[in-house]
């Protein structure tokens, strides 16, 4: 240690060694400033001398002229005034600035030289604070409960030190001190305090005091204790006198000291609050509850509670005190018997309401004291009640008006109560009279009145009736006097007959009542006659066989006499008989019982007649009857004569009700038809019961029906001959027959009809009989010789005059070489780029055709991405040949496809070229192929479609009319209905395609004419009835030549539009194609052709004949604008539900059309030489025409063609 020391010093002087003033430490407030000074020693060598400083992180601050340093918020400085000086000034320091700064100075020659010192950074303590509490605050604290208290000094440097005060008083003891470091290096003391408050604390104050030497700095902050203790026990007493009356005014006073919060003082009786109302003295800390009553009975011995509490949740402080309230008796209650007989002994008990003190009693009888047993005393819970019995002879006590009063006094020192009770001495009445009842006959159901009277008696007598041993309800009771009287209203009954009616007097003097009586003597009539059949006889009556009745007339007095009344026939005269007594007996109860028997032999005509049995007697005011329906039994009998013929119309209806009669009604219907059993159906024919039916009768439902009727007794039967008419009708036809030319066929026919005529069939062609070699009622033979004239469509025809005729096609072929057909609309082919396109070729051949496709001399093989072939058979000579070619690219544009059609007889061939899409060629050759005095129907040739399904437009209007009415469909013909008789329609018609290309309207309009009513035929006039004047023509030749100047300059400018536009088209197609976005929307209107699988509209139509209104067809009309757009008229005449829109892509869609067959049945075909049978018969037909309306044009049926709708 003597070592170190010399050591130390020689360094300290050393280092400071060079400096003329080294740095010295600096203890500095938050915020003030501080100077570091540092002056080095002159060197006589005057050589450069380089300072700065290093800061207190390490840093150096650089070497400097005087001025500010950069960085540190421009807090730091140096000073020089010389060479040797460089001192360090620090502004407004902060924490940041605490620790070791150094001065650094450097000679050359010398060496560097350094001084060091510290920057203590004071930070005063700003406030002070409670952890759980706010400063200033009034804290609730409870006696003797342990408070814990925490005070916290933040962030001082150095620490500061924490002292309890209360009320000034410093606080050692329960005083916990430790502090906390904080990372800017300040200081965090806390100080908790235990304390154990006591009510002597109450409003003191609890002082938390920081002292901080270094900043010279005190502060200080304090909570106000609210010591909360309960009160005291409560104190109570009585106000005045202690002796307490009823009625007095009694007041009760509740004191009680101490308490905080002052308590609440309140009295209570029985738990349920009387006063809550207290005053509280500041001065003397007392609470007062005063309560003031008029003392009532009730009070007495009473417990009044005075209750003290100042928490909610702890049990109140409370004392009790009784008071005592003297009071008079409230009354007395007697309690005894209130009738006895004469001569009987009976007790009487006389208790007292409870009073205070108890009460004395004292008997009056009749006014008179009696003497009583001692009174005995009960405690009740607010008084006392007293109780005494008293024991009377009514042989020892004089008794007048058959009653006697008894009197109970009872008294106290507060007053007295009384009640009296009178008891009634009970006495017999004389015996009962019954009056009103003579001896006599009296009958059922009359109203007797009795009386019975009985006199005297204490009390009066009670009377009741009585009828043996039952009691008669209804009485009406009186008193006249000191006499009972009572009336009775007795309606008479048979089984009252022979009974005695009594009259009952009683009353409570009596064990036994006293009785009169008479005795009751009733006419009565039987109750019910009945009329049977004798035991071991059948119940039926059988005509022809005898029969016997019995009459039995039940109970009655006297006897009755019986007479029978019979109406055979529906007489009204009757037959009367006595018959027979067989029983007559008598019972006490039921009176006299008599019967009597009847024989007869009845018939058919007795069914249903009344047999009448009637039981009288001269003392009866009416007599007594009973009918009896006979029930003859006979066999059934038909109403009508057998057989029956019925001839109805093959597919009318019929109805045949047959009468049959017989008893029992009919058991069993039987039918048969031709001999053979059937159930309620055979056919068309219904059988229910007796009634033959039919329904749409058919052929096979002609025949011999019978019926038998059954019953138990016996059997009747009738036969109606049914037959039925129907038109003749084809049965068996050859068709077709193939032959080379030259050889020899036979066409065989046969038909049916009801009724058969002499050679009803016959063959027909072109409308004219063709003879038959062999001939007769139902069959005709054709012999023929095989050619190309005589090659074709045969009808055979029979016709026996009932409905239309009926007729069946047969066709003659004869082998053919193939021959393609040249239409404009299989002329062409056309497809978009990157599309598809379908080519068609269709040739007449017999038998059959083969197609082959070859392009630029190459045929073409099978079905591959690029091509795909199907062949299909219109009729028997017709076939049709599809080519469809995918990926259409400019290569397909330039070769032409060629289509041969090859069978064993011959070729054809045709050439079809391939273009891009374009619009639809007009239709051609519009003819008119029927007409009436209300319908057009016409027809047209379909031009090229331009490559995609095209529809036409048909535009009509009446001659001399501005309206135009419109219809679009799928087909080339077309009937219109309800046109006007007599009239010019002109007609237009255009075609447009799926992709929305229209042709031009056909030029000029085709003019066609209704006929008359009468049927004859209306010339079409060219040109109207007056001429045109001269001048008027040149004006209109003029105007014609500059519009067709005017139209040809259009032309040219649409012409160039159009090809411009075609050229976009194509672009786009090769772009769609390429994308892969083939498929577009597009909107579709009414019925559509579509593939297996897509949405479709579905509706069911009625088949609706041809001169009826076709409500259930769907159609909309449009109305051309004069504009050139079509309108529509009436948004009502068109199925909203078939408006869809959906993704159509045409690849998914063949260009074969269903429904291009005409209708089924006797209809015609149209648009082809031979039809072939239909392909798919679940197709339903669309029937299209129109009517023209008021307002607008509506929908009707087409004999022509069947539509798919496709009508917009």
């Amino acid at each position: 240690m003597i070592l170190v020391l010399p050591l130390l010093l020689s360094l300290i002087a050393t280092a400071k060694a060079g400096f003329r003033e080294t740095p010295a430490n600096q203890s500095v407030l938050l915020g003030q400033d501080a100077l570091f000074r540092c002056v080095a020693e002159k060197s006589p060598m005057s050589s450069e001398l380089y300072s700065q400083w290093r800061s207190n992180t390490g840093s150096l601050l650089g070497f400097h002229e005087a001025g500010q340093l950069t960085g540190h918020q421009g807090r730091y400085s140096y000073l020089k005034s010389s060479r040797e000086e460089l001192h360090l000034r620090i502004e407004r320091v902060n924490l940041e600035d605490d620790g070791q700064f150094e001065c650094q100075m450097l000679r050359p020659d010398e060496g560097p030289i350094r001084a060091a010192a510290y920057l203590n950074v004071i930070v005063a303590p700003i406030h002070v604070h409670f952890t759980n509490y706010k400063s200033g605050a009034v804290i609730d604290v409870n006696e003797e409960i342990s408070l814990n208290v925490t005070c916290v000094v933040p962030n001082a440097k150095p620490e500061a030190s924490i002292a309890w005060y209360i009320n000034g008083r410093r606080i050692e003891e329960g005083v916990q001190r430790w502090s906390s470091y904080n990372l800017n290096k300040t200081v965090s003391s806390y100080a908790a305090l235990q304390w154990r408050p006591r009510r002597s604390d109450y409003r003191k104050v609890l002082t938390c005091e920081a002292n901080h030497p270094e900043s010279h700095s005190q502060i200080r902050t304090n909570l106000t204790l609210n010591v909360l203790y309960p009160p005291d026990q409560p104190k109570v007493s009585m106000v005045g006198d202690s002796y307490v009356r009823a009625g007095d005014n009694v007041t009760l006073a509740c004191v009680v000291t101490g308490g905080n919060p002052p308590p609440e003082v309140s009295w209570y009786l029985k738990d349920r609050l009387l006063s809550a109302r207290y005053q509280y003295d500041l001065q003397t800390q007392e609470s007062r509850n005063t309560y003031s009553f008029l003392a009532e009975p009730e009070d007495n011995l009473a417990n009044y509670e005075c209750r003290a509490s100042n928490r909610k949740g702890q049990e109140p402080k409370t004392t009790t005190i009784h008071v005592k309230v003297a009071y008079a008796p409230q009354g007395v209650e007697v309690m005894g018997e209130s009738n006895i007989r004469q001569g009987s002994v009976t007790m009487v008990q006389c208790r007292t309401k409870p009073s205070n003190p108890a009460a004395r009693i004292s008997w009056l009888v009749n006014g008179h004291p009696v003497p009583a047993s001692p009174q005995s005393e009960h405690q009740q819970a607010h008084g006392t009640i007293s109780i005494s019995n008293l024991t009377i002879n009514t042989n020892e006590v004089i008794i007048g008006k058959h009653r006697m009063t008894v009197e109970c006094n009872a008294r106290n020192d507060e007053g007295t109560a009384s009640k009296q009770h009178t008891i009634k001495i009970l006495a017999p009445p004389m015996p009962p009279r019954i009056t009103g009842l003579e001896e006599g006959i009296h009958l059922e159901g009359s109203i007797l009145n009795v009386t019975c009277e009985a006199h005297g008696g204490n009390p009066l007598a009670d009377i009741s009736w009585y009828r043996g041993y039952d009691k008669l309800p209804g009485a009406r009771s009186s008193v006249s006097g000191d006499s009972a009287i009572s009336f009775l209203s007795l309606t008479l009954e048979r089984s009252m007959n022979g009974q005695r009616l009594k009259c009952e007097a009683m009353n409570s003097a009596m064990d036994e009542p006293l009785i009169d009586s008479k005795q009751l003597n009733v006419l009565f009539q039987p109750r019910r006659v009945v009329i049977r059949t004798p035991e071991g006889m059948r119940h039926q009556l059988l005509a022809g066989e005898e029969a016997k009745l019995h009459c039995l007339s039940s109970g009655s007095n006297p006897p009755a006499h019986i007479t029978w009344n019979l109406y055979p026939n529906g007489d009204l005269t009757p037959l009367v008989f006595t018959g027979e007594v067989i029983l007559n007996e008598t019972s006490r109860d039921s009176g006299y019982t008599v019967e009597n028997a009847i024989t007869f032999t009845p018939t058919e005509e007795y069914d249903g007649t009344l047999i009448r049995c009637i039981a009288s007697n001269p003392l009866w005011p009416v007599s007594k009857n009973v009918t009896y329906p006979l029930n003859v039994l006979y066999a059934p009998r038909l109403l009508v004569n057998s057989p029956i013929t019925v001839v109805v119309a093959e597919g009318d209806s019929f109805r045949e009700n047959l009468t049959v009669k017989g008893n029992p009604p009919v058991s069993a219907w039987r039918w048969r038809k031709n001999g053979v059993p059937f159930d309620h159906t055979i056919g068309n024919v219904f059988a229910r019961g007796a009634t033959l039916s039919g329904r749409n009768v058919k052929s096979t439902d002609a025949g011999m029906y019978t019926l038998f009727a059954v019953n138990s007794v016996g059997t009747a039967n009738v036969t109606i001959q049914l037959t039925v008419e129907y038109s003749a009708r084809i049965t068996s036809i050859s068709s077709p027959i193939i032959a080379s030319e030259g050889e020899t066929v036979v066409m065989e026919c046969e038909a049916d009809g009801e009724p058969r005529r002499p050679n009803m069939v016959k063959w027909l062609r072109n409308g004219h009989e063709v003879p038959a070699v062999k001939r007769s009622d139902t069959h005709v033979t054709l012999r023929l010789n095989a050619s190309k004239e005589a090659a074709g469509q045969y009808v055979c025809q029979a016709d026996n005059g009932i409905g239309f005729p009926g007729e069946g096609t047969a066709y003659l072929l004869v082998n053919t070489a193939p021959k393609i057909l040249t239409l404009p609309y299989l002329s062409r082919a056309a497809g978009p780029l990157g599309g598809r396109a379908r080519v068609r070729c269709r040739a007449h051949a017999v038998p059959d055709a083969d197609f082959v496709w070859d392009r630029a001399g190459e045929i073409i093989q099978g079905n591959n991405t690029k091509y795909g072939m199907s062949t299909i058979q219109l009729d028997y000579s017709t076939f049709e040949s599809n080519l469809w070619i995918s990926n259409i690219s400019p290569d397909d544009y330039a070769r032409e496809i060629s289509c041969t059609a090859r069978n064993s007889f011959g070729t054809d061939s045709i050439h079809i070229p391939i273009g891009p899409p374009s619009p639809p060629d007009a239709p051609l050759d519009i003819h008119v192929t029927n007409t009436t005095s209300n319908t057009i129907s016409i027809s047209w040739t379909p031009g090229f479609d331009g490559g995609f399904e095209q529809t036409f437009e048909v535009r009509y209007q009446k001659d001399g009319e501005d309206t135009m009415h419109g219809i679009n469909t799928s087909h080339s013909n077309l009937r219109l209905s309800g046109l006007a008789p007599s009239s010019v329609y002109l007609f237009q018609l255009r075609s447009i395609n799926t992709r929305g290309f229209s042709s031009e309207l056909t030029r000029p309009p085709a003019a066609f004419a209704t006929l008359s009513e009468d049927g004859s035929t209306v010339a079409v006039i060219a040109g109207k009835k007056e001429s045109i004047p001269r001048p008027i023509i040149m004006l209109l030749a003029i105007g014609g030549t500059l519009l067709l100047l005017f139209n040809c300059l259009l032309l040219c400018y649409l012409q160039r539009r159009n090809k411009k536009k075609k050229i976009q088209e194509k672009t786009e197609m090769v772009r769609t194609a390429i994308n892969g976005e083939g498929v577009r929307p597009v909107q579709m209107y009414g019925t559509m052709l579509q593939a297996e699988g897509a949405v479709h509209c579905e509706r069911e139509e009625h088949d609706i004949p041809e001169a009826s209104e076709d409500d259930h067809s769907v159609r909309t009309m449009i109305e051309v604008n004069p504009n050139g757009y079509m309108q529509q008229i009436d948004p009502s005449l068109y199925e909203r539900n078939c408006l869809m829109e959906y993704e159509f892509d045409p690849r998914d869609y063949p260009s074969s059309r269903h429904g291009t067959m005409g209708r089924s049945g006797t209809g015609t075909y149209t648009n082809m030489p031979y039809p072939e049978p239909p392909h798919d018969t679940s197709i339903p037909q669309h029937l299209l025409s129109t009517f023209i309306q008021p307002s607008g044009v509506r929908a009707g049926p087409l004999s022509y063609s069947q539509l798919d709708g496709d009508l917009v």
